[in-house]
């Protein structure tokens, strides 16, 4: 996940905006208590959703409890019991994609970026091996799926072929080993969302793609003149799908956190996306 999935500040209450933040806080947090100091940095927004999805389908509430920051003792912040088993298993997941992350920039990106990706992949994989030693059978799915993302890049596929391994990866990782009332909405929900992901990553590094000579699905359209708005219906239709698949969901807990992220947050990455080169929206979190 590239921190594209993200809430709202505008429209958030203030006891939710709180809530979000402490989620957040307590990733970094077991990042920190099982990967070590410098994970904590590559800790996004996208991991904060991950983890209230997982925890807002179970009928058990995981609890908060004052806090302090852990970066800025003098600052309070909420504690979401670290040792809850989705944020544990959200913890790991970070690490897993990271990894992965960097093994794409060693393919795709620029000289320098790609000797830096280079000379911190022996530490990445030593944090990936531990992860995989925890999640078993899920890092492997996350592997399958990766060489399945870098068959179609070789043979120039189409965008639905290129979105469907990312789509999938999110879908499993959602759906797994988790008790939920309808495993298949939250499967679809994973993969509606990955999918979403991964045609707003390809809309923004569409003329840098082109520029370098990279891989990008929708390089063909980019000098259509309605190239934006084929895009913005495109990206609207996907999340338009996963809101279909959230709505059959019994959701226990963040509802209004998760629905601002789904519309207004949404809404927000998808124009800035979409505009790129004018001013940031400073308004997301």
């Amino acid at each position: 996940m590239l921190g594209y999935i993200r809430a709202y500040k505008p429209e958030m209450k203030f006891k939710d905006y709180e809530l979000y933040k402490g989620v957040y806080c307590t990733l970094c947090k077991s990042l920190g208590k099982r990967y070590g100091f410098i994970p904590r940095f590559i800790l996004s927004y996208d991991f904060t959703f991950f983890a209230m999805v997982r925890m807002a389908v179970r009928n058990r509430c995981p609890g908060f409890t004052q806090s302090h920051c852990s970066f800025n003792p003098a600052k309070k912040c909420l504690d979401c019991n670290r040792d809850n088993e989705d944020i544990a298993y959200t913890a790991d997941v970070s690490i897993l994609m990271i990894y992965h992350k960097l093994c794409d920039n060693i393919q795709d990106s620029k000289f320098f970026k790609r000797m830096f990706c280079r000379l911190v992949m022996p530490y990445a994989k030593h944090l990936y091996k531990k992860a995989c030693r925890r999640t078993g059978e899920i890092s492997k799915v996350l592997e399958e799926q990766m060489a399945r993302q870098q068959e179609i890049e070789n043979r120039n596929g189409s965008l639905d072929e290129a979105a469907d391994p990312s789509a999938v990866m999110l879908s499993k990782l959602l759906a797994h080993n988790i008790e939920c009332e309808d495993i298949s909405a939250l499967a679809n929900f994973g993969y509606m969302v990955g999918r979403w992901v991964y045609i707003t990553d390809a809309v923004n590094d569409c003329e840098d793609d082109i520029k370098d000579g990279s891989f990008n699905p929708l390089k063909k359209r980019f000098a259509d003149k309605n190239f934006a708005e084929h895009c913005e219906e495109m990206m609207n239709l996907t999340i338009g799908e996963a809101i279909i698949s959230y709505k059959r969901l019994k959701i226990f807990r963040f509802d209004d956190i998760l629905t601002n992220i789904l519309y207004d947050g949404v809404y927000a990455v998808t124009q800035k996306v979409l505009k790129k080169g004018d001013a940031e929206d400073e308004k997301s979190v």
